[in-house]
């Protein structure tokens, strides 16, 4: 297998000459209905759209059905339960119409925050980019107040994302703390390199601890505008599901 840094448009110098985009950020979404924009379990509001992938072969960890994901950053860890006594609210109205995408999973992370990641279809990938559902909100309601983004609240530009061969010795291994184990070499001065890349595989470069249970399999993003890791990193297992952040 490979690794892959990820490179969007704004990094002009390292953006590949004539390579098809594999993906982009933004506020746009990939091609799901807008019901099924994920949304925070209590606040309601869609959750900001950070990333859609379409994954090389290797890294396609739910069957050659689903070779792309989108993932999503909603409600921060001061959300509280939004009141529905409102018949007349268009924003409740709305929201009582949204079915969850059959191929969610929601995250949620140690301060419980929440976060979505989607396997999405060829066709709903190829679909996109596609704007996130239209705000209902009456206005001076159902306002953030939780410290995380949302699709209604944070707008950022939708930039092209590439995928660049990575030469990284700890490809295809098992991440960990000893590098006794299965020839894995844990970052430090030698992989200076390294840091601060988004990428898919290879060396995890974590703020704090490596999360236990990481395959080599993983997603790692930095922190880029929309997204609030504060100022530090995530680490995402598609293969075991394992996801964590720290800052």
């Amino acid at each position: 297998m490979l690794a892959y840094d990820l490179i969007d448009e704004s990094d002009t110098e390292a953006v590949p000459r004539d390579a098809t985009p594999n993906g982009w950020i933004g506020s746009a979404g990939p091609g799901i209905a807008p019901a099924s924009w994920p949304r925070g379990p209590q606040t309601g509001l869609p959750m900001f759209h950070v990333l859609t992938l379409a994954l090389p072969p290797e890294y396609r960890r739910r069957g050659e059905e689903f070779p792309a994901i989108a993932f999503f950053q909603g409600e921060g860890q001061f959300a509280q339960e939004r009141e529905e006594d409102d018949s007349e609210d268009p924003f409740i109205a709305d929201l009582a119409s949204a079915v969850e995408h059959p191929q969610q999973t929601i995250l949620t992370d140690i301060i419980d925050g929440k976060f979505a990641l989607i396997w999405l279809t060829k066709e709903e990938f190829l679909a996109g980019p596609t704007a996130p559902p239209a705000d209902t909100r009456r206005p001076g309601e159902h306002e953030a107040q939780d410290e995380g983004p949302n699709a209604w609240d944070e707008i950022q530009p939708t930039l092209n994302v590439w995928l660049v061969e990575r030469q990284d010795p700890n490809t295809g291994l098992v991440p960990s703390e000893d590098e006794s184990e299965g020839g894995y070499r844990p970052a430090g001065e030698w992989a200076e390199e390294f840091y601060g890349r988004s990428h898919l595989g290879g060396t995890v470069m974590p703020i704090q601890a490596l999360p236990e249970g990481l395959t080599p399999y993983f997603l790692e993003l930095e922190e880029f505008d929309g997204v609030n890791f504060g100022s530090g990193n995530m680490q995402l297992d598609l293969e075991s599901g394992v996801f964590d952040w720290a800052c």
